[in-house]
């Protein structure tokens, strides 16, 4: 076809789609097909994007610092981007959530500050709130900061809200799981997580979907019981061979 500029766009949102899908190996092939060819195009945007997908199929494999090299490529990139600040944008999000991975706090809280700056200064995206807000959600929560969390939890729900989209919506309700579980309100946050665990079910979203599973098993292991035991054991199970299967790194 002779169309680098369509081939490069494909293989990026493939790389994004087959992450979705579990199938890491193609989609990491995918995104940096894609990056290389963006980089030939001198497409910063592209290049940018490209870079923050590779970056987020680096974290949930465990590759913190590998992620985080890409991560920065995407930011060297983004700077001399048209979309220079929906790039940014996302990079910070997703460096945001390495770094809590990583359990470095304090650059997480950095690269937030980052990020939510730069709304601030280029006006709100829902797309890139759906990343940011969640990452939010978690710095505030470590800080011991319930009032921010609530407040970043009701901003994503209006996101996704007015974005229209099922799988912003179980983003939403695992995010009020996450703060409902800081809140020591347990059934509430076995309620959201529920439902965010089926939500990403539904939709093949497996990673996600483990995530959730082993939020639930953390949950029940807080509370008294036998019955609470098994089911934290068959919930962390589950969590455990999807993980395995998809060559991710347990959170």
């Amino acid at each position: 076809m002779n169309a680098p500029r369509a081939i490069a766009l494909c293989q990026c949102f493939s790389g994004a789609l087959e992450f979705q899908a579990g199938h890491w190996d193609m989609a990491e092939a995918a995104l940096k097909d894609s990056i290389n060819l963006y980089q030939e195009l001198s497409a910063a945007s592209g290049e940018a994007l490209a870079w923050q997908r590779l970056g987020v199929v680096q974290t949930a494999r465990g590759q913190l610092d590998e992620a985080m090299v890409s991560f920065n490529e995407g930011v060297v990139a983004a700077e001399r981007a048209t979309m220079r600040a929906h790039c940014l944008a996302r990079l910070y999000a997703s460096m945001t959530r390495n770094r809590l991975l990583a359990n470095e706090l304090k650059a997480a809280e950095q690269y937030l500050d980052l990020g939510l700056a730069m709304g601030r200064r280029h006006g709100n995206c829902s797309t890139c709130d759906a990343l940011l807000l969640p990452a939010a959600v978690s710095v505030r929560l470590s800080q011991g900061a319930f009032e921010a969390a609530e407040e970043f939890c009701q901003q994503l729900e209006k996101a996704a809200d007015e974005y229209g989209s099922r799988t912003w919506v179980v983003m939403a309700r695992q995010t009020r799981g996450e703060l409902a579980g800081a809140l020591g309100e347990y059934e509430e946050a076995l309620a959201y997580y529920t439902e965010a665990y089926e939500g990403f079910q539904a939709t093949g979203y497996d990673y996600e979907a483990a995530r959730c599973l082993e939020a639930i098993a953390q949950i029940r292991q807080k509370r008294t019981g036998a019955a609470e035991a098994e089911m934290a054991r068959q919930a962390r199970l589950e969590a455990e061979q999807i993980f395995e299967r998809l060559t991710a790194s347990k959170p």
